[in-house]
């Protein structure tokens, strides 16, 4: 599956099912390039992971509602649900076993 872009108007739609990885950057943000590098490779080794990518920049207000303070943010949502979150890069390794926690339950 494809990265998704995210914008107010269709993140609530997007995380409502399955597992999802929501990655909340900002435009200048350093550290948000090299976390999305590293899930562009994610989703190349497991290419059915579910990644949406929303510009907190750009869509502020739902940034806000979604209590993101600092860039990067990760989300992860299981149908529609936060199961876990993470401020800052993650490494691969943390990212996999989150989704070994929630993707199969």
């Amino acid at each position: 599956m494809a990265i998704q872009v995210a914008n107010s108007e269709n993140f609530k739609k997007l995380i409502e099912q399955d597992f999802v990885i929501a990655d909340f950057w900002g435009t200048t943000c350093v550290p948000c390039r090299l976390f999305s590098k590293i899930l562009e490779d994610l989703e190349a080794e497991i290419p059915f992971l579910n990644i949406v990518k929303l510009n907190t920049t750009d869509n502020p207000d739902i940034a806000r509602e979604y209590g993101i303070s600092a860039v990067p943010t990760v989300h992860f949502y299981k149908d529609g649900q936060l199961v876990d979150s993470h401020v800052g890069v993650m490494q691969p390794r943390e990212i996999k076993e989150i989704i070994a926690r929630y993707m199969y339950s």
